[in-house]
């Protein structure tokens, strides 16, 4: 859920200090095949496109871990964080993975991974520390560098642990004169078993030391989906909670390709500054459309457990439960990117419909900030005849519904309404306790209740359902509502 003063301050931070994506970042820079893989290690096996992406990935780590360092661009200014170098460093290895055959996101990504092991293994620093030493001057700084960034991850056992253990699977195509560095008995594993440590530890130790998202897979090599998900099902999923957001989007088509999507059904909008909405298309037997949205994104305090990874992965289970039903309607499926920088992802998903397509929306859905202390329908942030028939299906099906009313945020089905579409949100935590999770440390697993959550998911699901059947009668627009919005978004372009 977005908070507007905090959304405004995050916007104006990230517009003054951007981080620059890989792709800018790296774009410029040659990379280079290291010859003779059975050679000595020595200069030759730390070559110049290395050591620049060394350089880099250390100046983001120091400036995570001494944010008053000059000349450093950080999206915010914040204390020393050891688990945000830990998270950029991973983040960062991550993406050769993430792009296979891109060659400077793999120059990144192997730049990366020598940091966080040299942070987290002092056999490995020695060995690297003295091939940069043999590098001239530039070499010689760098490790002057690693050795004093490990003083300071040494007295912050987060990172040291997380970089250590991170380090310890580097992905593949890492050179072998490199490798030879960092191998030792642990060998080198590929890049699932990477993005599955990854997985782990950035997702606060809520899933079990080997525990990974599975798929199971029928004899035509397709996704075996049960039904309705179970309630260990929903818990799984929430508990997943990544750190990071570009992780966050990963595993969210991770978990659509789970819930019974071909790859091919995925989808991606760009959103700008290397994120993505992600959304799946369910056809019906007619061309009239119901959005079921919630955002994937994070703000920096937190795992953003509640705010918003439970209704990404909502969307994603109401997904699985409908995807094999014979709907009258098509549904759209989405997770947002970037609400909390003010409904980036939103605004850009509804600015790319034509009008036409927006005239076909019945309405909009959305889950935010879900399964803490009951389940509520934003009474004041939604229109009059979705508040009527949500509250109708709750009676019906015996599921709890509190009509709320609730002041001093906003979330995605906002978007909705100013071009106006009716939307209705969704969202579970009652306002004794709701400014005191969202976007604070308290936002984790422990503030989580999975019977609140499963009433939320059952009660969305019968909706849908109710919905389908008979569809609301949407009443003239209220053209002082879109007058605002289109102020608003005039003011805010």
């Amino acid at each position: 859920m977005k908070n507007p003063l905090c959304g405004l301050l995050a916007v104006i931070l990230a517009a003054a200090q951007p981080l620059p994506a890989f792709s800018q970042v790296y774009r410029a820079t040659p990379v280079q095949t290291p010859g003779n893989p059975g050679a000595p290690v020595g200069p030759a096996a730390l070559p110049s496109f290395l050591l620049g992406a060394i350089d880099r990935h250390l100046s983001q780590a120091e400036a995570r871990l001494s944010p008053t360092l000059p000349n450093v661009a950080l999206p915010e200014a914040r204390p020393a964080n050891p688990q945000a170098a830990a998270a950029y460093l991973t983040r960062a290895a991550l993406a050769a993975p993430l792009a296979p055959g891109n060659e400077s996101f793999v120059t990144s990504a192997q730049g990366a991974a020598v940091v966080a092991r040299a942070l987290g293994d002092e056999a490995a620093r020695t060995a690297l520390v003295a091939a940069l030493r043999e590098q001239g001057e530039q070499g010689g700084a760098l490790a002057a560098r690693i050795e004093s960034l490990a003083e300071k991850a040494g007295a912050a056992p987060a990172l040291k642990a997380a970089a250590k253990d991170l380090a310890g699977t580097l992905p593949q195509g890492l050179p072998s004169r490199l490798a030879g560095l960092f191998d030792g008995a642990r060998g080198i594993e590929g890049p699932e078993a990477f993005v599955g440590r990854a997985e782990r530890l950035f997702a606060a130790g809520r899933l079990a030391p080997g525990q990974r998202l599975a798929v199971a897979q029928n004899g035509q090599g397709r996704s075996r989906v049960e039904g309705v998900p179970s309630d260990d099902d929903l818990y799984k999923t929430v508990a997943l909670s990544p750190l990071t957001n570009p992780e966050r989007e990963r595993v969210v088509a991770e978990l659509f390709k789970a819930a019974g999507a071909k790859p091919e059904e995925i989808k991606t909008q760009d959103t700008g500054r290397g994120t993505h909405n992600i959304y799946v298309v369910k056809k019906g037997r007619t061309d009239r459309v119901v959005v079921v949205g919630g955002h994937h994104d994070k703000v920096h305090e937190g795992a953003g457990t509640i705010d918003n990874w439970t209704g990404a992965t909502m969307v994603v289970n109401l997904y699985q439960a409908l995807r094999e039903l014979d709907t009258d309607a098509t549904y759209v499926f989405i997770a947002f990117s970037r609400e909390e920088e003010g409904l980036v992802g939103s605004d850009k998903y509804v600015e790319s419909l034509t009008r036409e397509q927006l005239k076909k929306i019945d309405y909009m859905l959305n889950l935010d900030t879900l399964g803490v202390d009951g389940t509520f329908s934003w009474k004041n942030g939604s229109d009059k005849v979705l508040l009527a028939r949500a509250m109708e299906t709750a009676r019906r099906t015996g599921r709890d519904l509190k009509e709320l009313y609730l002041d001093g945020g906003d979330s995605d089905h906002t978007s909705f309404r100013r071009a106006g579409v009716l939307g209705l949100m969704f969202f579970g935590a009652s306002l004794e306790v709701i400014w005191d999770i969202i976007h604070s440390a308290n936002d984790t697993i422990k503030s989580f209740s999975l019977p609140h959550y499963a009433n939320a998911y059952r009660l969305s699901l019968e909706f849908l359902k109710d919905m389908d059947a008979k569809p609301a009668k949407a009443p003239k627009a209220n053209w002082l509502f879109r007058l605002a919005g289109w102020l608003s978004s005039k003011i805010t372009a």
